[in-house]
């Protein structure tokens, strides 16, 4: 009985409450009908963040919403033990997936027929491809040949499509193929396989696995297209959070639904695993209070901590291999340096070579440890793994009694989480020290806008708008270097990070005139530090000893030290700033300073965390598939339907006007969407000539076009500008929510 009405098999989440992979779900559907230049598309995924789950959304779309393209997943699994069993089972999944697929019925997904059953139940158009491949696999098994074995049954998708069939073959979990035993290597042979068999697929995998193992060894898959998976961002973290709390009727506040889209930091496992468990507790999360109670009993016998205790298993499965991790973990989570040498790691573990080496890989596949040369970085990110690690360490190694480590953790969860989300408001509420750096581009500015001493003699107090006014009148002017990388200060010295987030403190190479010599570079050293007066004499001093001694460290030979401070210096303070060759400036003068470089919106964009981007190639109408993305977002927002249309017809024109006037060598549309509380601004960006590098004529509408050019762009959104960029050009739009949006934005 077909029952083509439900709307998922292999999922566990409706489309609709799917959080923010839409650009993501969009690319891999496009990829399996061949839309993208290559066969292949390798996923890359952090641990647990629901990577196998959008790729069973893409498995129940195509099964269930067309019918030319015969989807296939396959997970691989460590209890196959070993490659021909894995093989086998890969073998038995698509005959299954495929005769359910044609035959319209779901159910035959879940059925448990062996290889001969289920060629019984294909349709007879299938018959005799199907009975061949069988035959042939049983005969290599017969023989005892392995590989050949091995090959013929990871060869199905491949055979079926020389058959007629059209295949889109999802292989997911390849990291798990680092636990099957024997001398045949599976990710080699799937890599031979797929990497010439001229088929849409997707291999995924943990990223750290995928990057070190499936563009490595002996086939090389060059010709792939690459798709992160990220953990979601606050917002969207916030936006999941309700809708399980919806799901699961355990109720939330504002403010708890921030502390758990924090606390977490996007992971949408840990996420759900705290309102399951609120769920079965019967209690609610509308406070701190619930939901570190919650979050404790997840960390000491809940679903985050057996997820752990599963992840430890897999790195050494020896209890008191476990301890000695854990001691190293605790021991660098609570000391002042992240790093310590591997030869540390090795003597502490005191493992065989290979066993130290499995352990050391599958603690940086999971992104427990970064292991860059010879040193071991702990992971930072979320609370979970440092809270499970304190746990386990007190437990195991210091011997003390559970209650007591449970009322320990639990008083320290509690006191943490309001400091926790203080810290993140102050943060969100920082500027961007990288992103405002690295828009200096030799710019020439006003001084009042960098110099606290200048801008408090002629500016304090003063509107902005007049200041603007005043310091557009005035010739004085400095010019701003050109800075071509900006990283946190704590990479190049970590010990700055007891005074300062890493957020908040920024080192930027750069060039004077941007020429290109010893002699012009220059290093900007930025902090931006607490006071909530204008920070007095000791203050300045402490700030220029701290950075002073970065550029010691790193050796530095020209540098410029930049403080910014709420509301600017003391006069005391400005006498150090000055003997120090230092600029200080105030939180209002680098708004302004923002306004005066017309960088508002780009550093907004790299802030926003409603943002989606998405590339197109160029031809065969995809700007259409631009446009009903735009429109989805713009329908997630409230726009209205006169408003969509008209960005929608808008984009569709940007995206020919690149097509047309590009002469782009890599054949590529690159497309932004940024939704803000009162607009939608959509940048499109293209590699090759520029528009305002060719003749006027060039870009004006005829009547072999198909769009009608600029001048509709202009008509259609509220605002239109083009920026040239060093390949290309770009064309930035923005449409406002309503009237006012407008209005207030011109004014």
């Amino acid at each position: 009985m077909s029952n083509l009405d439900l709307r998922k098999t292999l999922s566990s989440v409706l489309e609709e409450d799917f959080i923010d992979r839409t650009v993501e779900l969009e690319r891999l559907l496009r990829h399996g009908k061949g839309k993208n230049r290559s066969h292949g598309l390798l996923l890359l995924a952090k641990p647990a963040i629901g990577g196998s789950e959008l790729l069973r959304q893409v498995f129940d779309h195509y099964f269930f919403k067309q019918t030319e393209t015969v989807p296939f997943y396959f997970s691989l699994n460590k209890i196959d033990v070993n490659a021909k069993n894995a093989a086998a089972r890969f073998l038995q999944t698509f005959l299954q997936q495929v005769i359910a697929f044609r035959k319209r019925d779901s159910n035959l997904l879940e059925s448990a027929a062996d290889i001969d059953e289920l060629a019984q139940l294909s349709l007879a158009s299938d018959g005799f491809w199907i009975d061949r491949l069988i035959a042939g696999c049983r005969a290599e098994n017969v023989q005892n040949d392995d590989r050949l074995y091995i090959k013929n049954c990871l060869s199905a998708p491949v055979y079926a499509a020389a058959h007629g069939v059209s295949v889109y073959a999802i292989i997911d979990d390849l990291h798990e193929a680092d636990f099957l035993t024997g001398d045949i290597d599976l990710i080699e042979e799937l890599k031979e396989i797929f990497g010439r068999a001229g088929i849409q697929y997707v291999f995924s995998g943990r990223r750290r696995f995928m990057l070190n193992s499936v563009q490595t060894g002996n086939t090389q898959l060059y010709e792939t297209e690459i798709l992160s998976l990220e953990p979601l961002e606050f917002n969207d973290a916030g936006i999941l959070a309700e809708n399980l709390s919806a799901k699961y009727e355990v109720k939330i506040s504002d403010q708890s639904r921030d502390l758990i889209a924090r606390k977490f930091r996007g992971n949408p496992f840990f996420i759900k695993s705290l309102f399951q468990a609120a769920k079965e507790k019967n209690c609610k999360l509308e406070n701190f209070h619930y939901v570190e109670q919650v979050y404790a009993d997840e960390i000491f016998e809940g679903r985050i901590g057996a997820y752990f205790d599963r992840v430890f298993d897999e790195i050494n499965a020896d209890h008191e291999v476990q301890k000695r991790i854990i001691g190293l973990l605790f021991e660098v989570l609570t000391g002042e340096r992240r790093k310590s040498p591997l030869e540390t790691w090795r003597s502490h573990l005191a493992l065989r070579e290979y066993e130290f080496e499995r352990a050391m890989r599958h603690l940086n596949n999971y992104e427990i440890v970064r292991m860059s040369g010879n040193l071991v970085e702990v992971s930072e990110e979320g609370e979970p793994l440092p809270d499970y690690v304190s746990k386990r360490f007190a437990l195991e190694i210091q011997a003390k009694p559970r209650v007591l480590v449970i009322v320990e953790a639990l008083k320290k969860f509690l006191k943490r989480a309001p400091n926790t989300m203080a810290n993140f408001y102050r943060l969100s509420s920082a500027v961007d020290l990288r992103a405002l750096l690295g828009i200096f581009n030799c710019q020439s500015v006003p001084p009042d806008l960098i110099d606290y001493s200048i801008f408090r003699e002629r500016h304090k107090g003063v509107e902005n708008i007049e200041i603007l006014e005043k310091v557009d009148d005035s010739d004085e002017r400095m010019t701003l270097p050109q800075i071509v990388y900006t990283a946190p200060t704590t990479e190049f010295y970590e010990p700055i990070g007891q005074f300062i987030d890493s957020q908040n403190s920024a080192v930027a190479l750069g060039f004077e005139t941007a020429n290109y010599t010893d002699e012009n570079e220059v290093i900007w050293l930025a902090a931006e530090i607490e006071s909530k007066l204008e920070a007095p004499r000791e203050v300045a001093e402490f700030w220029c000893d701290r950075l002073e001694m970065v550029a010691l460290v790193s050796n530095f030979q020209k540098f410029k030290i930049w403080l910014i401070a709420p509301e600017g210096f003391s006069p005391e303070a400005l006498e150090v700033l000055k003997e120090r060759n230092a600029f200080g400036s105030s939180r209002k003068q680098i708004d302004l300073l923002k306004i005066f470089l017309k960088a508002e919106d780009a550093i907004g964009e790299r802030q926003n965390r409603n943002e989606y981007e998405m590339v197109v190639p160029m031809g065969e109408d995809t700007e259409l598939i631009a446009a009903h993305t735009v429109e989805e977002i713009a329908r997630r927002h409230e726009f209205d339907p006169r408003a969509i249309n008209q960005i929608k017809t808008a984009l569709v024109e940007a995206c020919i006007n690149a097509v047309e006037h590009s002469l782009s060598p890599d054949k590529k549309i690159y497309q932004k969407f940024a939704v803000e509380d009162d607009k939608i601004t959509i940048t499109i960006s293209n590699r090759g000539v520029r528009i305002g590098d060719r003749k006027a004529a060039d870009v004006q509408p005829d009547a072999d076009r198909r769009g009608w050019g600029l001048k509709l762009l202009r008509s259609l959104m509220d605002d239109v500008t083009f920026e040239h960029v060093n390949d290309g050009t770009r064309i930035r739009m923005t449409k406002y929510l309503n009237p006012k949006a407008k209005e207030a934005a011109a004014g």
